[in-house]
């Protein structure tokens, strides 16, 4: 019952806490590809801002006319999608050197770019007198391609902007007779003939037969520029728009953007669609961002035309983040209430359950205290009972040798008696046999115990200084102030039952043991410590 009281007082905060917006995973790789790509707007922009500054230091060094006029012309290309009151600039140069040329052709090429920056500023009857002013006599096939496409992107411009019947259709249809007049100038091995057809598709509303024309130019051409990439994607953009298909154009706008961005495009970009499409789902916050950024690029272009278009949605966009944000934060007051609510719910159950917590930690303590010293204490008893058996086993056979012994001494001590060899009695039974059978004791004792703690010496020997460190005579014998520790080892710790065992002096004894942790690289208190943790 309480799980389901406090289920019922957090479903507010879930959907206080889940926006509306829903994206599948490619949707949002890409959204995530282009806040990566916008984070590097800047380096994007030095490369085309160093284009520009090497074009600039040509004119500056160029004496000759017609180079001058071609160095601008390409400079001229360089800000006509990046800033428009620069690009105007240089065509109008263009326009009075080519005069100054007496170049007829110059000059009409030049009047192109001049209308190319007045249509991209909204002035279309202005750029409209100034294509009807120019003389196509004598035009290359170049600066004819480069005359057609201005008026093309004209009539495209201004149905756009009427957007209404039956000039929209009048517009579009002369746009698309001079895509006509460019296509009778390429070949389909051309990728502007792609282009042109996928652009000639969607405005006889061919949306499907566009999609597939676009993509086939961009997978036939992958060399293509940045920005014709840009301007292809947004196309098939919107193509799926047109086709009902809003999750593809939205891929295609953020692909498109990503371009825009690599190509430092700052007329009316993708960007700007991308954050209508996003705004539409509930995303307020990036749309907002994405929109405020589209607004910088088209200021910083200086076109009034794209800023009229782009100034469209940004009230849309704030007042639809401003509702959100309002029903946020109803939903946040009556979120409060009720954690508030539970607060005093989650109190009152913490308290009770600190109580039984406690006294369950103590409970758990104690066992787990006692297992401790029940595996410490078995431990010692298993390793009791293995010393046991090993040294009562062994001391069977050290009996039975003894005995034999004794008995072969016995017999030898009885024979010299009654035979009155009282001097070869003596030499029987002087000390140094008895020396002798007490090293075989030692030898016995230090092979039973190597044999229960085989890493006795390397362990005891890492408790000194490599200087200090002594290795037994073989490696089945210990040294006598391991002998001492070995005994400890084993439980043996008073001093005199240590000293009666080795046949030394109490004081011997305790000086070896003080002589070698004073040598040790541990503490003294803690040497027979760690002697007890070898294993």
């Amino acid at each position: 019952m309480k799980h389901k009281i406090c289920i019922a007082l957090l479903l507010p905060l879930l959907l206080f806490s889940c926006g509306s917006r829903h994206y599948d995973s490619e949707t949002a790789q890409l959204l995530a590809a282009l806040d990566a790509s916008l984070a590097r707007r800047t380096s994007c922009e030095q490369a085309k801002l160093g284009r520009i500054d090497s074009l600039r230091t040509l004119l500056v060094q160029t004496v000759d006319r017609q180079r001058c006029y071609e160095l601008q012309l390409q400079l001229f290309d360089e800000f006509k999608s990046y800033r428009c009151d620069s690009a105007f600039a240089y065509a109008n140069r263009c326009m009075d050197l080519a005069r100054q040329m007496g170049s007829p052709q110059s000059v009409a090429e030049a009047k192109c770019a001049v209308s190319f920056c007045l249509m991209s500023s909204g002035l279309f009857k202005e750029a409209s007198d100034m294509m009807a002013a120019i003389s196509t006599e004598g035009m290359s096939q170049e600066q004819r391609f480069s005359y057609y496409s201005v008026y093309q992107k004209l009539w495209q411009e201004e149905a756009n902007f009427s957007g209404v019947e039956p000039y929209y259709s009048q517009y579009m249809a002369a746009s698309d007779d001079y895509i006509d007049s460019l296509k009778t100038m390429l070949s389909e091995e051309d990728p502007e003939w792609w282009s042109l057809t996928g652009s000639q598709h969607m405005k006889n509303h061919r949306f499907d037969e566009a999609v597939v024309t676009l993509q086939a130019y961009l997978s036939r051409f992958p060399d293509t520029e940045a920005h014709d990439k840009a301007m292809a994607i947004a196309e098939m953009a919107w193509a799926y728009i047109h086709s009902g298909q809003d999750t593809k154009a939205l891929k295609c706008f953020i692909k498109s953007a990503i371009y825009d961005n690599e190509s430092s495009t700052r007329e009316i970009t993708a960007l700007f669609f991308v954050a209508k499409h996003i705004c539409q789902l509930g995303d307020y916050d990036r749309a907002s961002l994405y929109a405020k950024q589209a607004l910088n690029d088209i200021t910083f272009y200086n076109a009034r035309q794209r800023k009229i278009e782009i100034g469209q949605i940004l009230p849309i966009i704030e007042q639809d983040r401003y509702n959100a944000l309002t029903m946020q934060r109803n939903r946040l007051i009556l979120a409060a209430v009720l954690i508030g609510l539970l607060f005093v719910v989650v109190l009152v159950s913490v308290m009770y359950l600190r109580r039984l917590n406690a006294k369950l930690w103590q409970a758990r303590q104690t066992i787990a205290r006692h297992n401790e010293e029940l595996v410490d204490t078995n431990n010692q008893l298993a390793e009791a009972n293995k010393i046991k058996d090993v040294y009562i086993g062994r001391s069977f056979f050290a009996n039975a040798e003894f005995i034999e012994k004794m008995e072969k001494l016995c017999l030898t001590v009885d024979r010299k008696i009654q035979a009155r060899q009282y001097e070869d009695l003596r030499k029987q039974v002087k000390l140094s046999t008895l020396e002798q059978e007490r090293k075989q004791m030692y030898a016995a004792f230090d092979e039973t115990f190597l044999n229960l703690f085989p890493t006795f010496v390397e362990q005891y020997n890492l408790l000194f200084d490599p200087k200090d460190r002594r290795m037994p005579a073989d490696e089945k014998s210990l040294t006598s102030e391991m002998r001492i520790f070995a005994l400890i080892r084993l439980g043996i710790t008073d001093s005199e039952r240590i000293a009666r065992f080795l046949d030394y002096s109490v004081h011997t004894v305790n000086t070896y043991k003080t002589r070698v942790k004073n040598k040790s690289n541990v503490e003294n208190e803690l040497f027979e410590q760690k002697i007890m943790q070898i294993a």
